[in-house]
């Protein structure tokens, strides 16, 4: 049977699988850390602006606008942080991942201007909020957008796994337009990005009510409820990972208990979890003190959690694309050691110069944040 697989670039890889497929994991969990901090934390100001509005509570105002006026910065991160794991995968599995992006084209290209329109939207809401207006309207405008864009992406990825269908999508059309078949892990994948990103957003908005300048109320509030819906949403997603694996097929799950890199991973995922759930439990019990144990605790973990969650999805890849002819395991390398240690130092100074700015943005002198 021929296989759905364009042919393999001739041009071989200039530096070890391994250390491509670390990379790619490395700046991937950095972006979904960022991410989540930026979705999650867009859900819950959305809705703490529109009660707050509904119900004429001033906590909830404030709330909602410390967190607004923090998204746009975080979002510079995402995006930037997006672009390195985009371009591993394209470099490691450029046979599936083009073929499928081109095959819903148009849903493809539209995530850049969408993208573009929720940044703008994240600006307007939080220059309203400053005016002390109301912006729900446009966070939720935003807030669609983004949740458009992860579906695509979640499409596509689940879309590159599944070479039995590319045949007959471009068999029904060409033009870039037809949405895949259905898949069974699709809706499941999707899910689980989307409370996860609920769920570690939350908590992230619990750090923000370290600012001084915030009453102790906004503070208190930030983390109750903060903390609250992380714990919920943490709770949930636990269940919500048992049902992604469910869905797999027999191969994917065998694959994943065999292998001695993913199956610690399960651990790994739960036990980061679990201590995910114990902190966000323990800061909305104890809102008054946010100890740098609980605060440095809550991060550490949410990072642990989600760096095995992608050493996972990875897993799932890999094992999909094999099983169907595509082992990536077994492409040419012709290691260049100069073009490597120049990419790595590069890559050092980019990390050291993020955390740089993440230094400078926390010690910066905090203005008066006044929403009501």
């Amino acid at each position: 049977m021929m296989s759905s697989f364009p042919i393999a670039d001739p041009i071989p890889l200039p530096a070890p699988v391994w250390l491509f497929k670390f990379l790619h994991d490395l700046t991937l969990s950095l972006h979904f850390v960022f991410l989540y901090l930026m979705l999650g934390g867009l859900m819950l100001a959305f809705f703490w602006n529109l009660i707050g509005h509904l119900t004429k509570s001033q906590n909830c105002i404030a709330a909602s606008g410390v967190v607004i006026n923090r998204i746009p910065i975080v979002m510079t991160f995402v995006i930037n942080l997006g672009v390195p794991p985009l371009l591993f995968t394209q470099l490691l599995y450029g046979q599936a991942l083009y073929t499928s992006s081109i095959l819903i084209g148009v849903y493809w290209i539209s995530v850049i201007f969408s993208i573009i329109a929720a940044y703008g939207l994240l600006y307007v809401g939080g220059s309203r909020a400053v005016a002390k207006k109301a912006w729900w309207g446009w966070a939720f405008l935003s807030l669609v957008l983004l949740l458009y864009v992860g579906k695509i992406y979640s499409t596509n990825m689940t879309l590159m796994l599944r070479p039995e269908v590319w045949p007959e999508m471009y068999a029904a059309t060409a033009t870039g337009i037809y949405f895949p078949p259905f898949d069974p892990t699709r809706t499941p994948r999707y899910v689980m990005m989307m409370v996860a990103a609920l769920g570690f957003g939350a908590l992230g908005t619990t750090f923000y009510s370290s600012k001084p300048v915030l009453t102790e109320e906004v503070k208190g509030f930030l983390r109750v409820w903060g903390g609250r819906v992380a714990l919920a949403a943490l709770l949930a997603l636990g269940g919500i990972g048992l049902w992604n694996y469910r869905v797999q097929p027999d191969f994917v799950k065998e694959g994943l208990l065999a292998s001695p890199l993913y199956k610690p991973c399960f651990a790994v995922w739960f036990a980061g979890l679990g201590l995910s759930v114990a902190f966000a439990f323990l800061i909305q019990a104890r809102p008054k003190a946010l100890s740098a144990v609980t605060a440095y605790g809550a991060a550490l973990s949410s990072i642990l959690a989600i760096g095995a969650l992608v050493v996972l999805r990875g897993g799932v890849r890999d094992i999909t694309l094999a099983h169907k002819g595509l082992n990536v395991w077994q492409s040419a390398v012709n290691t260049n050691w100069l073009v490597v240690g120049l990419f790595i130092g590069s890559l050092l100074a980019g990390v050291l110069g993020l955390f740089w700015l993440l230094r400078v943005v926390r010690s910066a002198k905090p203005a008066e944040e006044n929403y009501v």
